[in-house]
C-alpha cells in the first residue's frame, strides 16, 4: 500500500451515525411548509450527482435554477442547511472513536480533511462535537464545483491540500459517492458503516 500522507473523513454518516436524520429533516421542514421544496432539493440533488461545474458559483447557480423555486438560494443558506445543524445538535453526536483515531493520525504527521457533499461544514462539525482544530481543511463540494463522487471535485481537494491522490485515503460511508470519487483519482478508499470505526488493518498498514 502506498505510503498515506493525508486521511480524508466524509462528514453525514461517517464522523456520526445518521441514523433517522432524514425523517427528522423532514418533518422538521414539514412544520415550516417547505416539504415541496425539500423534495426538489434532493431531485435536484440527485440530478447533478458528479457533474462538474468549474466552480462553486456555476454549480449553485444550476442548482438553484433547476429547483425553480423563488427565494429559494434563502430558503437553503439560511433556513435548510442552519435547520439541519439545529437537528444534528440536538440528536446527533460525534462518534466515540473518531477523536482518538484522529490524534493518532495527527501523531503520525497525517493530514486530516473533512470533505463533505453539503456546505455549512464548520456549523455540522460544531454541532456534533468536533473540535475543528482538529482538522487541517475543511471542504464541501459545492464549493469546489460539483457534487461527489465528481472527479474534479476530489482532484481540487488534492491540489488544495497538495497531496497526490495515491497518498490520500477517503473514509466515507457511501461507495457510490466517497468511493467513486476517490477511486477516480487514484485515492485509496476504507468504506464504514453507521460511523462505525475503520478497521485497523484497513487503514495501518498505508503508513
Amino acid at each position: 500500500m502506498t505510503e498515506i500522507k493525508a486521511v480524508i473523513f466524509d462528514l453525514d454518516g461517517t464522523l456520526y451515525n445518521k441514523s433517522h436524520l432524514h425523517i427528522r429533516i423532514i418533518l422538521n421542514q414539514l412544520l415550516r411548509g417547505k416539504l415541496f421544496l425539500l423534495k426538489r432539493e434532493r431531485d435536484v440533488r440527485s440530478m447533478l450527482k458528479g457533474q462538474y461545474f468549474g466552480s462553486g458559483d456555476a454549480f449553485y447557480n444550476n442548482f438553484f435554477r433547476l429547483i425553480g423555486k423563488k427565494n429559494v438560494r434563502n430558503w437553503y443558506f439560511y433556513c435548510y442547511l442552519p435547520q439541519m445543524a439545529k437537528i444534528l445538535r440536538k440528536h446527533y453526536n460525534l462518534a466515540p472513536w473518531v477523536k482518538e483515531y484522529i490524534m493518532s493520525l495527527r501523531e503520525k504527521g497525517v493530514k486530516i480533511i473533512v470533505f463533505s457533499d453539503y456546505g455549512f461544514v464548520k456549523e455540522k462539525l460544531d454541532a456534533i462535537g468536533f473540535d475543528t482544530q482538529w482538522a487541517d481543511y475543511l471542504f464541501d463540494a459545492p464549493s469546489l464545483g460539483g457534487l461527489k463522487p465528481c472527479r474534479e471535485a476530489f482532484m481540487n481537494v488534492c491540489e488544495k491540500i497538495g497531496i497526490e491522490p495515491q497518498h490520500c485515503l477517503m473514509i466515507g460511508d457511501r461507495d457510490d459517492t466517497d468511493g467513486d470519487g476517490a477511486r477516480s483519482v487514484g485515492m485509496q478508499f476504507v468504506k464504514v458503516k453507521n460511523a462505525t470505526k475503520p478497521e485497523e488493518q484497513d487503514v495501518v498498514s498505508g503508513f
